[in-house]
């Protein structure tokens, strides 16, 4: 029996920790990886590859990054003949033209219906469910609404992004693996587009915040401590990073960023409801420090606001 051949389309790490579960089967034929372009990193701009490009080219696996999906590539992936196309945060909509290639299947971030679209990781971290989860589906032209194939999922134990995206990340590899394996005997599944929710591409500016609520802050920090960060403004007109940040309490009643105590190695900063034990700080421009190294360098005391 021939094995199956797969394309691979992603280009985050979280997709290459996917992709390796399939790699190593060999019930599958790996036959290229198709990702987004190389893009200018760093002050210098030097290019830098998509992670997937720099783990799977060092294997021998033909590396696909058209500016666009066009005819041209199109006559190239049709040339590769896959039977899958595995689909894992490419990046961009795929047109129709390259879902009728091949049977395209998606691994997503989220228990579709649930949180469709570009940020679905985040968003589970900042919404709290009892669950966390990650869906195979078929996709189809509607963004994130094809028939479900399969689901894995996992207990919310307060994990930051990147220990949730490492879990998911293995979830999602088993899940695609048992899915590819039963492809032809599974009974897909529609989603309930009553049930949607949806969730866009995180913005910089989504990581400020004001101290008025501290659990969510904790969630927003859960979700955005890799990019774009957590931070407020200053009065006097600079931002200031939060970093290593944990849920002091949520329920008492403070005024907004009230220095309400300085430990050894942290502070205590009062929420409108609720407090936050902060461990490091950064202001704009300058290198992190100690919370409580900055609280001296600025000359801030107990009772005092933070910025």
């Amino acid at each position: 029996m021939e094995s199956m051949k797969i394309l691979f389309a992603g280009t985050p790490a979280f997709a290459t920790a996917i992709f390796e579960r399939i790699y190593h089967d060999n019930s599958f034929t790996i036959v290229g990886l198709l990702c987004q372009p190389d893009k200018p990193f760093g002050r210098k701009g030097e290019l830098k590859p998509p992670h997937t490009k720099e783990h799977f080219e060092a294997l021998g696996i033909k590396i696909l990054q058209p500016a666009k999906i066009d005819e041209d590539t199109i006559k190239i992936i049709e040339s590769l003949a896959p039977d899958v196309i595995l689909v894992v945060a490419y990046g961009k909509i795929l047109p129709t033209r390259f879902l009728n290639i091949a049977c395209c299947i998606n691994i997503h971030a989220s228990l579709l219906p649930q949180w469709r679209g570009a940020s679905p990781l985040q968003q589970m971290l900042i919404n709290q469910p009892d669950y966390f989860g990650i869906t195979a589906m078929n996709i189809s032209p509607k963004l994130d609404s094809g028939e479900i194939l399969g689901y894995s999922y996992l207990p919310n134990t307060h994990q930051d992004f990147p220990t949730l995206s490492l879990e998911l990340a293995q979830s999602g590899g088993k899940l695609a693996l048992k899915v590819l394996k039963n492809l032809s005997s599974l009974q897909a599944l529609k989603q309930i587009d009553a049930d949607s929710t949806y969730c866009q591409k995180i913005k910089k500016n989504d990581g400020c915040v004001t101290f008025d609520n501290a659990c969510e802050i904790y969630h927003k920090y859960l979700a955005y401590c890799v990019w774009p960060h957590i931070f407020i403004h200053s009065s006097l007109g600079y931002t200031l990073k939060l970093s290593h940040i944990s849920l002091c309490e949520a329920s008492s009643s403070n005024t907004q960023g009230e220095i309400l105590a300085i430990e050894s190695d942290s502070i205590i900063i009062g929420c409108a409801k609720g407090s936050l034990r902060i461990q490091t700080l950064q202001q704009e421009g300058k290198k992190a420090l100690s919370a409580v190294e900055y609280l001296c360098g600025k000359r801030l005391k107990i009772g005092e606001i933070l910025c």
